[in-house]
């Protein structure tokens, strides 16, 4: 029988909860099962091993960012420097949902500290987050170097990890101020 998108994606949405609400101990096939609604066995049938299943889980995030982006991108209309800064600010208001995707993407991070075998997945989450932000800086006409872009994401991970877990109060978050110092230091 082949595969089942819609299956497949929800057995990934319920590994990412898994990430986020256990961490990657609590990743197993059976609980993924549990958690997806699925009959045992499903998710092995899907995903043969641990790796395999981890290794979907975090492409399943690139592609949620992606979409994500495009959504967000769609709702600023054509780029230019103030769409940037509206699209940049906008990345970082964290709503539940990508605070659970965003957590379960950290989650792997950590873990790939851990465990050799993800590192490989790590830079290619990494470098999905280098392209959507070359892309979106190119499309409002500045140029973007691999390595500024690289530096800029590290940064945005950076503020948006220390929102997620350091809790601010609310009202504390100045994501237009840390949005406009940051254009000034990357674009000035």
């Amino acid at each position: 029988m082949p595969p089942n998108p819609e299956r497949r994606n929800q057995i990934l949405d319920a590994a990412i909860d898994i990430l986020c609400d256990d961490g990657v101990g609590g990743l197993t096939h059976r609980q993924v099962d549990s958690r997806a609604g699925v009959p045992a066995g499903t998710t092995s049938n899907y995903f043969r091993t641990r790796q395999a299943l981890l290794e979907a889980t975090a492409a399943r995030t690139v592609d949620l960012h992606w979409r994500r982006v495009d959504a967000l991108q769609s709702t600023v209309g054509p780029m230019s420097r103030d769409a940037l800064r509206a699209l940049l600010i906008r990345m970082l208001e964290v709503d539940e949902q990508l605070r659970r995707w965003t957590l379960a993407r950290f989650e792997l991070f950590m873990e790939s500290t851990r465990r050799q075998e993800l590192q490989p997945l790590m830079r290619e989450l990494q470098a999905a987050a280098v392209k959507s932000a070359t892309l979106i800086f190119e499309a409002a006409g500045f140029t973007a170097t691999p390595e500024r872009m690289d530096e800029l994401s590290r940064v945005l991970n950076g503020f948006v990890f220390s929102n997620l877990t350091l809790a601010p109060e609310p009202g504390t978050q100045d994501a237009a101020g840390f949005v406009d110092r940051l254009l000034s230091a990357f674009l000035d």
